[in-house]
């Protein structure tokens, strides 16, 4: 009886051994898209912590038998708790439904997920997001390498790391992405989004942990410049524990980057510091670039019925940003040369966001935005002429040829070999400085609130915003050195513009239908004043808009989306979508100005009456998107057809003369194949990413004047190919040719080669189909980009392929090269990326089992291409193709 009582203890014993030395398991989802969420806070009886993983996965070792009460946090998102039992014969319990929602009060400029998706579900119409997971494997050294995986966006290359991005959405014109929208967490980060929207500020990549492009109806909620696309950049996020994170990395041509962040979450507020100091020597010589930006971020959770976001950023930027570019002759001989060394471009951003959320009793959410910036930029730029190669040394003088221009000893100079130097008056090169002064606020409110009539579910969105700028613009000639940084007061310009707009959106639902229909209507007043001009007129009364000129306009832009769920549920979703919308750019304050009489534009004096209005657009789409068998498969295919109407500013130096209309249209496909997933590789992943742009374009209405056409450098191959387009549709050109008179008359003949001096203006006529074969400039008709990415534990490996069509730089469609290279046809050319990363996974040492190594190699070819001639007559051709070749190593501390 003893020896069987002895046997009964054992095995209970061992039981509850047994028990004490259960495991509790789980993954951490998000209800909106099944996301695998990492940095979950859990606690289990409110006495053991642990955080998932990068894949969403927690573990609790050792549980003993009975009830317990699991607790999962994240900052944004409604608290998850569930009571459960655990048996006393229970080694093992796994939770696999817990699903965290979002907080109706959570401020969505915190984006502290990334999506698994290839697009975001919140927005009804076509949009991209690249997911911070992407972002990290990229690790760009500017942002146009992130956007180049996006469908429908055309990158056209500049001297720096995309210190001022040059993008163009579904064929708008990419200089200075004046044409889009530029973003940072949903506020707009352009200089003067109205006035002025050319990108002379681009967050650094170091600092995006996101990006979304919207591109569908949703679009008109952002205001200004909707025609075409926004780009809304997603920084990085505060870690839910504390965190000291050090990324530091170098590179090839001197390149340096050290980001520093210190952050966490305690309790229900965020917080977060991040400084960055970077530098490159660029891959042109003299174009060397410093940045120094420090941000700070603040979220929280005031009460369960508020929160509250402060994000303050400052941004200070030394170059050598050079304006002038290349000829062929140089190109060919050294793509790395610019002699231009006194430009000097300083910038300094300040901004700040300020965004508070309240739920009332009723369940309506309101939410108020305050923005706010001063951004400056002093650039002095030498100013530059064209010299015949073989007149070179005898312009410039023997010690400055040695100096800046031996590279070209020994070679052989053509007639139509030139080379851009720096302008000489009385021996000296001369600067000019363009500084210029913005400033803008904005103060934003909304109010949300869900309904639900029967099996009708109602989301209903207001939003009224009062939108001001001010900007100064002043150029200075200098009077010494090409180095002095004084001198002669040349233009001094003041803007002022005020913008209250309104917009409404109401999404029905029903079942696995649903519509959105959208509409804002904004008015706009904007003054201009020539303070030199002003300052000399003796009737100057000293009113504050004395001398001014006014332009008002409203803009009515309505559109309606419809979605359509074929299926719909956790693990897979396939809609259809379809959408018209209209949108608008602002007239800047280059054009803004002007008075149109019977469609033709005008310049106009202060007593005409300024009637310049907006660019419009009709914007159709319709396509299909879905995440099929748990994100195993992610796809959108989306055609597009946008027609642009009152259509002036076509690009630089080219401009309608009476208001134009062009449309573009294509499609767009992205596929995102998770081929480890799908073949259930245990220990190895690989992915399998393609994203293709695919557009046609034309001209429809319009008489358009290049004033640049007959001032570049022309050689024998333009002039033939100009006079045999001209002779091919001579009905499409009014040709002017300077007569025996001294003045300029019409001809209607066709002409000959040896009359191509003798033409003095050429007006291209799209009017009535007489111009049918032009398509717009930089509007490839293919880009292509293909990606590879292969995990196996640790070990992370991105290959990724570029390439785009063919393009057309002006309105003419010259395929053949002028002497200076600032018209021409841009040849196809394609890149490839090497990214290559290893984590520390399994060390037992906690700081290295947080950091990685990395390795990355841009452009492994390397093989030099002409990426754009956005400056034209002025500039030349901007080169890219360069190899980078950057290691680096990222320490998380916490």
């Amino acid at each position: 009886m003893r020896r069987y009582f002895i046997i009964l203890f054992v095995i209970y014993i061992s039981k509850i051994c047994i028990a004490q030395n259960a495991v509790i398991t789980g993954v951490v989802r998000l209800k909106s898209n099944n996301e695998l969420l990492e940095f979950a806070k859990i606690s289990l009886d409110n006495k053991f912590i642990t955080f998932s993983d990068i894949k969403g996965n927690f573990i609790f070792k050792n549980v003993d038998t009975g009830y317990h009460n699991l607790k999962i946090y994240y900052i944004g998102f409604d608290d998850y708790e569930k009571k459960f039992h655990l048996n006393i014969n229970q080694t093992l319990l796994t939770f696999n439904d817990i699903f965290l929602e979002e907080k109706s009060i959570r401020i969505k400029e915190i984006t502290i997920y990334g999506n698994p998706e290839l697009y975001n579900r919140n927005y009804e119409g076509s949009n991209v997001s690249l997911s911070p997971k992407l972002v990290k494997n990229i690790r760009a050294i500017g942002t146009e390498e992130i956007l180049k995986y996006a469908p429908g966006i055309n990158i056209s290359g500049d001297m720096g790391i995309s210190n001022r991005l040059n993008a163009g959405i579904r064929g708008s014109y990419p200089r200075r992405s004046v044409n889009i929208l530029l973003m940072e967490d949903g506020t707009p980060i352009a200089p003067a989004p109205y006035l002025a929207p050319e990108a002379y500020y681009n967050p650094p990549s170091d600092r995006i942990d996101a990006v979304e492009i919207i591109k569908g109806s949703d679009i008109i909620a952002f205001g200004t410049n909707t025609m075409y696309g926004a780009i809304n950049y997603i920084t990085k996020k505060p870690p839910i524990t504390p965190t000291l994170s050090l990324n530091l990395s170098s590179g090839t041509y001197n390149y340096l980057s050290n980001f520093i962040t210190y952050g966490g979450t305690w309790n229900n507020i965020g917080a977060e510091i991040q400084i960055l100091n970077k530098s490159f020597d660029g891959y042109i010589q003299n174009t060397s670039t410093n940045i120094f930006n420090f941000t700070a971020k603040l979220y929280s959770e005031v009460s369960k019925k508020s929160s509250f976001y402060l994000k303050l950023n400052f941004n200070n930027e030394k170059s050598k940003a050079s304006y002038s570019a290349l000829t062929p002759f140089t190109f060919r001989n050294d793509a790395t040369q610019n002699p231009f060394d006194a430009d000097d471009l300083m910038s300094k951003r300040y901004a700040v966001d300020l965004i508070y959320n309240y739920r009332n009793n009723c369940g309506y959410i309101f939410s108020t935005k305050v923005y706010a910036s001063q951004f400056q930029r002093d650039w002095w730029r030498q100013e530059n002429t064209l010299i015949k190669a073989s007149s070179l040394k005898s312009y410039v003088g023997e010690n400055i040829y040695q100096q800046k221009y031996s590279y070209l000893n020994n070679l052989l100079f053509g007639d139509d070999d030139y080379i851009r130097v720096g302008k000489l008056v009385s021996g000296k090169e001369q600067t000019r400085a363009r500084n210029r002064v913005f400033k803008v606020l904005g103060l934003q409110e909304s109010i949300k609130k869900d309904f639900k009539i029967k099996k009708i579910k109602s989301e209903t969105e207001i939003i009224l915003r009062n939108h001001f700028e001010f900007f100064d613009n002043i150029e200075i000639k200098n009077d010494s050195s090409r180095f002095s940084r004084s001198g002669i007061l040349d233009k001094d310009n003041y803007y002022e513009l005020s913008a209250n707009s309104i917009y409404l959106r109401n999404k029905f639902e029903y079942l696995l239908f649903s519509i959105t229909p959208h509409v804002r209507f904004e008015s706009v007043t904007m003054f201009s004043f020539d303070r030199l001009a002003i300052s000399k007129n003796t009737k100057n009364d000293g009113s504050k808009y004395f001398g001014s000129l006014k332009n008002t306009y409203n803009s009515f832009t309505p559109g309606i989306s419809i979605n359509y769920s074929l299926i719909k549920n956790q693990l897979q979703t396939i809609n259809f979508i379809g959408g018209i919308y209209s949108g608008y750019n602002a007239p800047t304050s280059d054009v803004g100005f002007m008075k149109v009489e019977n469609d033709v534009v005008k310049k106009a004096n202060s007593s005409d009456e300024i009637n310049r209005n907006p660019e419009k657009s009709i914007n159709y789409e319709i396509g299909t998107r879905g995440c099929l068998q748990n994100n195993k498969l992610s796809f959108q295919i989306v055609f597009f057809n946008n027609t642009i109407s009152n259509y002036y500013s076509a690009g630089r130096n080219e401009a309608f003369q009476t208001l134009g209309k062009v449309n573009i249209n294509g499609f767009e496909n992205s596929v995102s194949f998770n081929l480890g997933k799908f073949l259930s590789l245990k220990k190895h992943d690989l992915s399998v990413n393609f994203a293709g742009t695919f557009m046609n374009s034309r001209i429809i209405d319009g008489i358009l004047t290049d004033s640049d056409i007959l001032k570049a450098k022309h050689n024998q191959n333009t002039k033939n190919e100009i006079i045999e387009k001209i002779n091919q549709e001579r009905n499409g050109y009014n040709v002017y040719i300077n007569s025996s008179k001294n003045t300029d008359s019409i001809i209607f003949r066709n002409i000959n080669t040896s009359e191509f001096n003798n033409i003095k203006k050429i007006d291209y006529v799209f009017e009535n189909d007489k111009l049918k074969s032009k398509t717009l400039p930089y509007v490839p008709k293919a880009i292509i980009n293909f990606s590879v990415n292969y995990k196996y534990a640790g070990l992370s490996i991105l290959l990724s392929y570029n390439y785009v069509s063919s393009q057309y730089t002006d309105y003419f469609n010259l395929k053949n090269e002028t002497s200076e290279g600032a018209i021409g046809m841009l040849e196809n050319y394609s890149t490839i990326d090497l990214n290559a990363n290893y984590i520390f996974i399994n060390s037992k040492n906690k700081t290295l089992r947080n950091s990685s190594i990395f390795i990355d190699c841009k452009n492994l070819t390397n093989e030099i291409y002409e990426a754009s001639r956005l400056h034209r007559v002025s500039s030349g051709i901007i080169p890219s193709g360069f190899r980078q070749i950057n290691t680096g190593i990222k320490i998380n501390i916490n």
